[in-house]
């Protein structure tokens, strides 16, 4: 596994760990977050025991990370080419865009049929999170921050099934956002559509907030399929 290093630090290992963990969600944060920033870029093979001696673990959370990964839909396997990150393409950012227009808006305009015109607190302090993100250039952190921002929206149409269904999309989704960003940063103009979003949420308008969640995955998704189409991805 050759990844290139990464562009700030002294350390030549793409992945590095405060102290010696065990627990292999612990390790699959550490990893699923190297792939979101392109530390570890996509179609990188990932070795057990190349992992196992750059995170000063044993490989049997190396491996329960690694099917976590498999699972989320990061990372790939196949018979000749092993494990692998996965190399994004046109196909898979349609299918994961159209699986969340087809769901999300739907599940959001439920949420608000349920708790109608209120505040969100939560959602209000994670969107404050994201602005500092954006400032700090921290593209992996900001991926999985408006992915929070996003589930805590729709988490509240109290429909065990829909949650389910859009919390599976969850690591692509986040994929597919830092992959775009990295062709064309639109992150702080991505800021402002989920600003009138959460507006939108929780003045109770549930139509409007529908239609503004549905415009804002498909002008992502569209952004990311012109760099794919022109090879930048």
């Amino acid at each position: 596994m050759a990844p290139s290093s990464p562009a700030t630090g002294t350390s030549t290992s793409p992945l590095a760990l405060g102290q010696p963990i065990s627990r292999g969600d612990q390790v699959r944060d550490v990893i699923q977050a190297a792939i979101l920033d392109a530390r570890l870029p996509q179609g990188t093979p990932l070795v057990e025991r190349e992992l196992s001696a750059m995170l000063g673990v044993s490989k049997t959370p190396i491996r329960e990370a690694l099917k976590q990964l498999q699972s989320s839909g990061l990372v790939v396997a196949t018979a000749y080419q092993g494990i692998r990150v996965r190399v994004l393409d046109a196909a898979v950012v349609r299918d994961v865009t159209d699986a969340r227009i087809a769901v999300e808006p739907e599940a959001v305009r439920l949420a608000i049929t349920v708790r109608g015109s209120a505040p969100h607190p939560r959602a209000q302090e994670l969107l404050a999170e994201t602005s500092a993100l954006i400032a700090a250039d921290d593209t992996a952190g900001l991926g999985l921050k408006n992915r929070e921002l996003h589930r805590a929206l729709y988490v509240e149409c109290g429909n065990d099934l829909l949650i389910d269904f859009l919390d599976k999309l969850q690591a692509l989704s986040t994929f597919i956002a830092t992959a775009g960003w990295r062709a064309e940063a639109t992150y702080e103009s991505e800021y402002a559509e989920h600003s009138e979003l959460l507006e939108r949420y929780q003045q109770g308008d549930a139509d409007a907030a529908a239609h503004v969640l549905r415009t804002h995955i498909t002008t992502a998704a569209a952004a990311l399929l012109r760099s794919l189409d022109e090879g930048q991805g």
